[in-house]
């Protein structure tokens, strides 16, 4: 209950619980993956008997030499077990460029507001610069979707530093939440599809960070961070449609101005989540496949 008073708390909790049991039934459908060569393997934390679910994706072809590594965070608003919704994504990367990928999972809000969702990511980190025998720790990427999108650049940024084994070489953000500072009554786009209420944006930022003062900790909101911080690489997918659109873009427009390697590919008439459960052949399969691709052609190239 860090950060809320014992009422406030038991009101958050009924409703993220009832928006819980009102996504599930959308949400089923993007766990199944059938065909998805994945394990499902316990990471430790730096709890004692806590351990980090996570979904390791291998490459169906590898040669004798260590794998790069690509990490992996889904979206949540901070507040949803989403864990495996990325399996398509996550499948790819491992298809089309050898490397594993590790779709991990993290604490979610109210129950463990921030920095329990950080802190996940870090032993994450940890555990990975545990394994030099296992990965390229010179070939490291990490990736994430709207909240998951702003602890992979959380840990592109303010992270990395503490972790000088591991070389992460590139960061990739889809409809990342970067800017929790930001009144959501300013979050605007002017031909929005599916927007998030602002109610919601609300409420991810309460369960998220319950004290507003802290905001804009470059740890909760990375547009904050020094763009110095970020890798060789850093890809942010912003959807015109989406009212979290104009805080990624102008993150993206930061990190260029100081000086980061960032590109910005912003997609006409997308929603946020654009990628997920669409129809072939549609608008959203398209640009769906142009992203992906994009990812999956940026990990291939080489870096000092």
């Amino acid at each position: 209950m860090a950060g809320f008073s014992p009422l406030y708390y038991l009101y958050l909790k009924i409703v993220i619980t009832l928006s819980r049991w009102s996504a599930y039934p959308f949400m089923r459908s993007l766990f199944k993956a059938p065909n998805s060569n994945r394990t499902l393997i316990q990471i430790p934390s730096r709890d004692p008997a806590r351990f980090i679910k996570a979904w390791i994706h291998h490459p169906p072809h590898h040669s004798g030499s260590k794998p790069g590594l690509l990490i992996n965070w889904h979206g949540s608003g901070f507040i949803l077990p989403s864990l495996g919704m990325d399996h398509e994504f996550c499948d790819r990367m491992a298809l089309e460029d050898g490397v594993v990928e590790l779709d991990a999972d993290y604490r979610k809000a109210p129950e463990h507001p921030y920095p329990a969702p950080v802190e996940d990511v870090e032993d994450i980190l940890r555990w990975v610069e545990d394994q030099p025998n296992r990965f390229d720790l010179s070939h490291i990427a990490v990736s994430g979707f709207s909240a998951g999108g702003n602890l992979a650049l959380v840990a592109a940024s303010e992270l990395k530093g503490h972790f000088k084994s591991i070389n992460i070489r590139a960061a990739y953000a889809f409809y990342p939440l970067v800017d929790l500072d930001r009144d959501p009554e300013q979050k605007k786009v002017p031909n929005p599809i599916n927007p998030f209420p602002v109610f919601s944006l609300h409420l991810f930022a309460t369960c998220y960070m319950p004290r507003a003062e802290e905001r804009a900790n470059p740890r909760v909101s990375p547009t904050f961070a020094d763009p110095t911080l970020f890798p060789d690489t850093t890809i942010i997918i912003a959807c015109g449609a989406d009212n979290l659109s104009p805080e990624a873009v102008e993150m993206g427009q930061k990190l260029k101005a100081g000086g980061a390697n960032v590109e910005v590919v912003q997609l006409e008439n997308a929603a946020h989540g654009f990628d997920k459960s669409v129809e072939s052949g549609s608008v959203a399969f398209k640009q769906k496949e142009m992203t992906y691709l994009k990812v999956a052609e940026d990990l291939k190239k080489p870096r000092g």
